[in-house]
């Protein structure tokens, strides 16, 4: 009874390895077909990602190029620099804000226009003045002296002399407090600035290089 039991345990064993062979062969072999698979995988992926590919991928892309003058001619006017007409337009795409022109009399011999607007920021209003700068070193002929910016590191004004137009950039509250339009447009008698000796001391006390 104890040696059937025995040849029947010992049969009983070796059926389980001999299944458990067969499972482990199974399992190998699963393995083996998903790391052959994943492999497949990875060379297929490395050939479509390589760097040749990876430049076509760019190159059937257009990127376009950002052109800051776009729509702004960099031909020198007819009258200077900048003909009025279109310097306006350029301010109004700069959003320089409240923007006045000023025609000078001929017998001053100082400019034929002079602007003046308002920016939003010292940041706005030094921005708006490089560009403007930008613009007229493109114009300029070569007899020309390009402009430069005075008040750069000023927060309240900014001036520009660009020979037929003189530019000043102020900010809201330095604006209201010299008021050029009512100087220039109806004289000193009726500025009350024009008057006070705290005046002399402001930011138009400046004389442009075409005054001097």
């Amino acid at each position: 009874m104890l040696r059937q039991f025995s040849i029947r345990a010992l049969l009983t064993k070796e059926s389980f390895n001999k299944c458990n062979a067969k499972l482990s062969s199974a399992h190998q072999q699963n393995i083996h077909r998903i790391a052959s698979r994943f492999l497949e995988r990875r060379s297929e992926e490395s050939t479509l990602f390589d760097e040749d590919n990876w430049h076509r991928i760019g190159d059937s892309e257009t990127v376009e190029e950002f052109d800051e003058f776009q729509g702004i001619s960099l031909q020198h006017g007819t009258t200077g620099i900048f003909d009025i007409e279109e310097f306006v337009e350029i301010l109004i795409l700069q959003k320089l804000q409240n923007i006045v022109v000023i025609a000078v009399p001929p017998q001053l011999n100082y400019v034929d226009y002079m602007v003046i607007t308002t920016g939003r920021s010292p940041k706005q209003m030094t921005a708006a003045a490089e560009f403007l700068r930008k613009i007229s070193k493109r114009r300029c002929l070569i007899t020309h002296t390009l402009p430069v910016i005075e008040g750069k590191n000023n927060k309240d004004w900014i001036a520009l002399d660009l020979g037929n137009i003189a530019l000043h950039i102020f900010s809201s509250k330095a604006r209201k407090i010299y008021d050029l339009e009512t100087l220039w447009s109806c004289g000193p008698d009726h500025d009350d600035m024009s008057n006070e000796k705290d005046a002399l001391s402001g930011p138009m006390s400046y004389v442009f290089p075409s005054q001097k």
